[in-house]
Formats: structure tokens, sequence, C-alpha cells
């Protein structure tokens, strides 16, 4: 893993809203992982500046101020950052990232995103991912190599990033041949988990294409298993996970869809995973791996298919059973 440095500093812009308004309002609001008696404590010992002046709690901010705050015996939670690069030119990288690490800072990573991986690696400051990948979903993803080619190509990623393809492993015997699923997506309010996506008929459209690539067989993980491939025609968040657990195949060590989510809620209620827990889900990373992309840059005459087999641990033994 790399190794976040032991001093980290943390960088905003004063919003318009916060004009004029006490900058420990500003701290509490945009940085929510610390309470206000936290934010009192690091401005009391002039671990904020705010446009380079150390700030206090009686600081007054302004639209658009810099402010920086320094955080000591900084420490991230451990993700995997290895990853495989499988095609570089110019201006795109397209590289395999693994399960487990978010794209973009989430939580208390900060340092070992994704997005922040590659750009050390890559020596690109502005590397960007051109399209999202769920942290616990590994496989291929886009970047441009410089915000500028980002910027450029953003708005038309259809006419580049032109199909992609995933495979699960799912509980139960999917069907013979090629199914398309149009269930509208979105979150449910009354969820207490409220990121999870459900069927709704006034959801976003979803359109998912699966086709049966075989039945598998390991009855200690399920009696029946089947690994399917994926084509997302649309991309709503969790669309894939979704559309499998709403169609009565949830995949396998999916902690959010699975067992109405109860593996999720125990970590975001700070436990942790047993190995029971494990047994039940029947993989420590979920079976969904971004496998195949089409690809047409605008350089190139035809359209470029790109394949990774990088996947999870669990996933890898079972497939190669």
């Amino acid at each position: 893993m790399g190794k976040a440095p032991s001093d980290m500093f943390f960088e905003s812009e004063v919003r318009p809203e916060y004009e004029g308004r006490l900058l420990l309002d500003f701290l509490c609001d945009r940085f929510t992982y610390h309470s206000r008696e936290d934010w009192v404590d690091r401005l009391t010992r002039g671990l904020v500046t705010i446009n380079g002046a150390t700030a206090n709690v009686e600081t007054v901010a302004h639209r658009g101020d810099k402010v920086v705050y320094h955080v000591e015996n900084y420490s991230e939670p451990e993700v995997p950052t290895d990853f495989e690069t499988v095609f570089e030119d110019d201006e795109f990288i397209l590289v395999a990232k693994p399960a487990g690490v978010p794209v973009h800072h989430t939580g208390r990573i900060f340092y070992n995103t994704f997005a922040a991986i590659i750009r050390r690696e890559f020596d690109s400051e502005t590397a960007t991912p051109m399209h999202r990948l769920d942290r616990d979903t590994g496989g291929l993803i886009l970047f441009a190599r410089y915000g500028e080619t980002a910027a450029r190509f953003q708005k038309n990623l259809d006419r580049i990033l032109l199909r992609k393809f995933y495979l699960a492993v799912v509980r139960g015997k999917f069907p013979e041949g090629e199914v398309e699923c149009h269930m509208p997506l979105r979150e449910d309010p009354e969820d207490p988990i409220r990121l999870r996506m459900h069927h709704r008929e006034d959801g976003k459209e979803c359109f998912t294409r699966f086709k049966l690539v075989r039945h598998l067989d390991c009855p200690e993980i399920a009696p029946e298993l089947s690994l399917v491939e994926a084509e997302l025609i649309t991309g709503r968040k969790h669309q894939i996970r979704a559309h499998l657990a709403e169609m009565g195949y949830p995949i396998v060590g999916d902690r959010l869809y699975y067992r109405d989510g109860e593996f999720y809620q125990k970590l975001a209620q700070g436990g942790e995973l047993t190995d029971e827990d494990i047994k039940v889900l029947g993989a420590h990373n979920q079976m969904l791996f971004a496998y195949k992309v089409e690809l047409q840059l605008p350089y190139w005459k035809e359209p470029r298919t790109f394949e990774s087999h990088a996947y999870p641990a669990d996933m890898k033994r079972l497939l190669e059973k």
C-alpha cells in the first residue's frame, strides 16, 4: 500500500453562502468527519490558515478565501493499491482498479483514492477518471492523462467509450440466453440505507443486457451459482447490482444488496465482519468485475476491444476451478 504522509494539508475554498460567517461554521459543514469541538481545538492550536494567515475561532470567512488545515499523525484505512495497466498513450490511460479502493475521496480516504494513485504513478496531477466505478467493484476504468483532455472529451464520452461489459457471479440458476432488464431505479427515502437503489416506476430509466456465461458448481457458497455477463446500456448508480438483486440473482459478496444490507449496516455502525459473515457472503469482495471495454479514440480508424482478468482473489479462485 502507498503510505500516506504522517502530516497532511487539506485545502478548500469558501463558498459564497458562507460570506461573512464564522470560519468555524464553514469548517464544520465542509469537513463533517470532525465535530465542532474538534474544530475549535484545531483552530485554537493554530492548525488552520486562511489566505496564508493563522485562523482562530473568531475568524470571519469571505467568499473565495483559501482555507488550509494541517492534520497531524495522519493515517488512512488500508486499501489495495495495486493495479494493471492495460493500455496507455499520450492522451488516455486504461487501467484495472482493484476492488475495495474508492475512485474519489470518501470518508477517511484521501491519499489512497484510486485517482490519487494514478496521478502519482503516471506523474500527472490532473489525470481524471472519465467514468465511475463503485468502490467495491474492480475492473477497467478509463483515465484522461491530463485535465484538458478530460474537459475536451467528457461531454462526448459515449463516442469514445462505446461499450462496457462486466462479469458477475450470482446466486441462483440464471436463465439461458440473453435477458434484458429495463427496471427504473432510484433511492428510497424510507430505506435506512439511503444510498441503496430500488426498483421504482418513478425512478430513472435503466437498461442492462445480461447473458449467461455458464453455471458454476460451488455448494459451499450456494446450491446454485451462475457466471453472468452484463453490458451497461445506461450507467446509473449500482445499476448492475440493483438489477440483479431485484431479479432474484444477488451478486456473491455484495454487502449492500444481499440479506437486506445487514453486512453493510454492520460495517457502517463500526463493526467488523467475522469469518462467519464472510462465509455467508461467499467472498471477501463482491464478485463483480468490469472486464471488457470497446474504445474508439478520435485518432483511431477502428474501435479496439480491451480485456482484463485481474479478478478479486475469491472470484479468480472460483472461476479457475
